[in-house]
């Protein structure tokens, strides 16, 4: 189609940076994003298409690509990146039924994965996937892949959600009113009038004074690597009466799930380093307007959690205090971590320099399809460069309280990243069991092997 027939939007600076980073790696697979909806129970497969085809026809971000354009300023050539928003095709959603093979689930993962590892082409899209695969009759899984440059985690959510609606309203023969998502232009918009705005000075004071400098990353792997196009994964899912007393102990500490599970991240790196200063990336939605929170886009921001402790801290403390900067950090959420690095003259060194990521999911995110629930299986979040620990849920979610271990695979064994779960897990055992009263020094990370 003709670009003179396409809409033309402008990009977000989330947008900006991942379309620097992926042209550098024009073969890699690590900013395609996506997972998969388990979805056991009954489900129409025609509304469902037709579900997706609203809410694809509703999402400019699930119809665009990528286009430079190039224009002569007399002083020489000024090159800008824009969007173009294709119309919505006439079946956004694939079937594939998987029922007459061997082994259906083993299928599934076979297809996602291999659909997950092949790189998206920006400039002529599409930049989303999304399919419906049958295992029985009645268990379906409903997968989305997308290029990080279009969407993210929380946009990801919304456009959803969205979807479930619609599917909602289709089955039980209502006429659901058209979204509100705002067109893109509206999107980019807000976040441009942030900039040079009065709380953006504000938000740059905030972070100037809090990193006056930055302390070296800090890592379980003691060992730098270099790029990597893949990623090594391991997945523990917490018992029940664990994550059940994890939150029974938030609650009496006074602070909230994320921030207890950053802390005991942070005992965690503590003990294995011995470190008493660090900082974490922090993966953030970037919104706080209605537009940009109402609306599926690629917003996401990564900016550094400070984290300080002594082996004498009691861990109620060290929640405490990361309760309170957590606070800090998503008040000023909107100031990009781009603009800090340069702000600390560290221009260059990119994400890796804020330290590994904790990124911690607790928002709902488990839609129901008509009267049948779902669970959320993320399949991939975007690159790693040392270690990225994922907390998926809460202890009301159906499917718990899940930790995933994204790793650099040169950093990484899988024995490794295995030894340093079953070290995590010790230490929301030993948070539970001492109700955080006992000091960081007093949890034992290491096995009774480890030690001798």
């Amino acid at each position: 189609m003709s670009e003179a027939h396409l809409l033309r939007r402008p990009v977000s600076a989330a947008q900006s940076g991942i379309w620097v980073a992926q042209h550098l790696h024009a073969d890699s697979p690590l900013y395609n994003c996506g997972g998969y909806y388990e979805i056991s129970g009954p489900l129409d497969t025609a509304v469902l298409a037709e579900a997706v085809r609203r809410g694809v026809e509703e999402t400019e971000a699930l119809r665009s690509h990528f286009v430079q354009d190039e224009r002569d300023t007399g002083s020489g050539r000024e090159v800008s990146l824009h969007q173009l928003v294709e119309p919505t095709g006439p079946d956004p959603l694939r079937l594939l039924d998987l029922r007459a093979t061997a082994d259906p689930e083993a299928a599934a993962h076979r297809w996602m994965n291999e659909r997950m590892a092949r790189p998206f082409d920006l400039d002529r899209g599409p930049l989303s996937e999304q399919a419906l695969i049958t295992l029985a009759d009645e268990r379906h899984w409903y997968f989305h892949g997308y290029h990080h440059a279009v969407l993210d985690g929380f946009g990801h959510s919304v456009y959803a959600a969205r979807v479930a609606a619609l599917y909602s309203a289709l089955v039980a023969g209502e006429d659901l009113a058209r979204t509100g998502f705002a067109p893109l232009d509206r999107v980019v918009a807000d976040e441009a009038a942030y900039t040079g705005s009065r709380r953006h000075a504000q938000d740059r004071e905030y972070w100037r004074e809090v990193f006056t400098d930055l302390p070296d990353p800090v890592s379980l792997a003691g060992r730098p690597a270099t790029g990597t196009h893949s990623v090594r994964r391991h997945v523990h899912t917490l018992p029940a009466p664990l994550a059940r007393g994890l939150a029974d102990t938030a609650a009496r500490l006074g602070v909230q799930w994320p921030a207890l599970a950053l802390a005991a991240t942070a005992a965690l790196f503590h003990r294995m380093t011995g470190r008493t200063d660090f900082t974490f990336s922090l993966p953030l939605a970037g919104r706080t307007g209605r537009t940009s929170l109402t609306t599926p886009s690629a917003m996401v921001n990564v900016l550094p959690l400070r984290v300080t402790t002594t082996p004498d801290t009691p861990f109620a403390d060290l929640a405490s205090q990361v309760s309170r900067s957590l606070a800090d950090v998503i008040r000023h959420q909107r100031f990009r971590g781009e603009e800090l690095i340069h702000e600390l003259g560290l221009s260059g060194a990119g994400q890796t320099r804020l330290g590994p990521t904790v990124n911690i999911m607790a928002f709902a995110n488990e839609p129901h399809f008509g009267s049948t629930p779902s669970v959320a299986h993320p399949l991939s979040t975007g690159p790693v460069n040392d270690l990225k620990i994922n907390f998926y849920g809460t202890a009301d979610s159906r499917a718990g309280v899940r930790i995933e271990f994204d790793a650099h695979p040169d950093l990484y064994s899988e024995s490794e990243l295995a030894s340093h779960m079953r070290r995590l897990v010790r230490v929301l055992e030993w948070v539970v069991g001492s109700g955080g009263g006992s000091r960081v020094s007093e949890v034992e990370v290491l096995g009774a092997g480890e030690r001798e």
